[in-house]
């Protein structure tokens, strides 16, 4: 079984963060690494514009959440398929007025119920990256095809789960899932490690078709920004 390797990145903001996302960029390209970018329901234009330069490159782009205030109104795990629904109309609003296409979508703290997986397949969302791997939807919301494996974070005592194939024959992925502003070292250091394990990437071309903005106006213009792919 060959295991294959997605790297999440969160907290995209302007200013240093998005720094910082330039820099791990960088370092992932030159690894022949895709990035998928978590991107909250309502970015900032310069976030925006970021993400979507990124996609160009083949990196995904993933709505992280439907609400600016993760702490508000119910848990993802419990959300029936109406509000979800609900939720991901009004996000996906905002997307699309700041012309980024999103490929799926990432719960924070990654657990999602059934009916907000069936709200995501309604809306065309046919991507979703939980606490249980990468999968994806079928029109009704049930999965098809899944790759999985646990959360990785980017703590040094958790190093040692990226090379989780040769013992936990049942997964076939590792999803290291790393905050923007994470020591650039560190992350390529865990980078490095799971593709020295064997794993190996997992691209945007291959999880979902490309889905493109519904309206094209683009918000910035990111082409001054460092993509070395």
């Amino acid at each position: 079984m060959t295991t294959r390797l997605i790297v999440s990145v969160s907290g995209l903001q302007p200013g240093a963060p998005l720094d910082a996302a330039v820099a791990l960029a960088d370092a992932l390209d030159a690894r022949r690494v895709p990035a998928t970018w978590l991107v909250g329901p309502r970015p900032h234009p310069e976030v925006a514009a970021w993400a979507t330069a990124r996609r160009r490159v083949g990196d995904a782009a993933l709505l992280h959440g439907t609400r600016p205030d993760v702490e508000s109104g119910r848990p993802y795990r419990r959300l029936p398929a109406h509000e979800a629904g609900l939720r991901l109309t009004a996000a996906l609003r905002s997307r699309d007025a700041l012309g980024l296409a999103v490929d799926g979508f990432a719960a924070p703290g990654w657990a999602v119920s059934p009916g907000t997986r069936a709200a995501l397949a309604a809306a065309d969302l046919g991507l979703l990256v939980d606490d249980a791997g990468v999968h994806r939807l079928g029109a009704d919301g049930a999965v098809t095809r899944s790759w999985r494996g646990p959360v990785v974070g980017s703590e040094p005592r958790r190093a040692e789960s990226l090379r989780p194939a040769r013992r936990r024959v049942e997964s076939d992925l590792v999803h290291l899932a790393l905050p923007v502003g994470v020591p650039l070292s560190t992350a390529e250091a865990l980078v490095d490690a799971a593709l020295a394990g064997g794993a190996t990437p997992l691209g945007a071309g291959e999880l979902v078709p490309r889905r493109g903005p519904r309206r094209p106006r683009l918000a910035g213009d990111p082409e001054h920004w460092s993509i070395t792919a």
